[in-house]
C-alpha cells in the first residue's frame, strides 16, 4: 500500500509535455487565419484559459507568424507548417509554448521595421512578437526555407495538461 502511494505522489509531480500540435496549411490569408483559430483552440485543450492573457498573446504571435509566412514567405504551391510545442517546467508552474512557422522562402529573412509608418497597416509584426515573446528568432530549414520561432510563458498549471 505505501509503495503504490509514493508512487502516486510521485507521478503527480512528474509532469509530461503533450504530443506537440503540426500541422500544415495553404499559403493564402484562409489558411493563416484557419492556424491562429486552430492554435487557439489548442492551447485550450491543452488547459489554457480561452480568456486569459497568455492564450491571447499566443494567438496573436500565430497569427503574425502566419500571415509573414503568407505575405514574405509564400511560394506558389508551397504551403506553411504551424508547429506548436509546449514544454512544462514542474507542476503548478508554468511552462514555456513555442511555436514555429516554417515557410520555403530562405532568402527572404524577417527583421523588425526600425520605426514603421505610423498610419501604415503593415510593418508592426515582428514588433508585436519581440514585445509578447520572452525570445525569438528565425533557423534555415533544410533542403530551402526557414522557421521563424517564438517562445512565450506560459499561465500557472499548464504543466497537467
Amino acid at each position: 500500500m505505501k509503495y503504490e502511494i509514493r508512487d502516486r505522489l510521485h507521478a503527480s509531480r512528474c509532469v509530461t509535455s503533450p504530443a506537440p500540435f503540426s500541422q500544415r496549411f495553404s499559403s493564402t490569408l484562409r489558411g493563416a487565419r484557419l492556424a491562429r483559430l486552430l492554435a487557439t483552440q489548442q492551447l485550450a485543450d491543452w488547459g489554457w484559459a480561452k480568456d486569459g492573457e497568455h492564450l491571447e498573446a499566443a494567438e496573436l504571435v500565430v497569427g503574425e507568424l502566419a500571415a509573414n509566412a503568407v505575405t514574405h514567405g509564400r511560394v506558389p504551391g508551397r504551403d506553411f507548417l504551424l508547429t506548436m510545442t509546449l514544454t512544462p517546467l514542474s507542476e503548478g508552474c508554468s511552462g514555456t509554448l513555442r511555436i514555429e512557422v516554417a515557410d520555403c522562402r530562405g532568402e527572404r529573412l524577417p527583421a523588425p521595421a526600425e520605426e514603421p509608418c505610423p498610419n501604415g497597416e503593415h510593418g508592426r509584426g515582428l514588433l508585436l512578437v519581440s514585445a509578447l515573446a520572452s525570445r525569438w528568432g528565425v533557423t534555415p530549414r533544410f533542403p530551402s526555407g526557414k522557421t521563424v520561432w517564438a517562445e512565450l510563458q506560459g499561465p500557472q498549471g499548464t504543466g497537467d495538461a
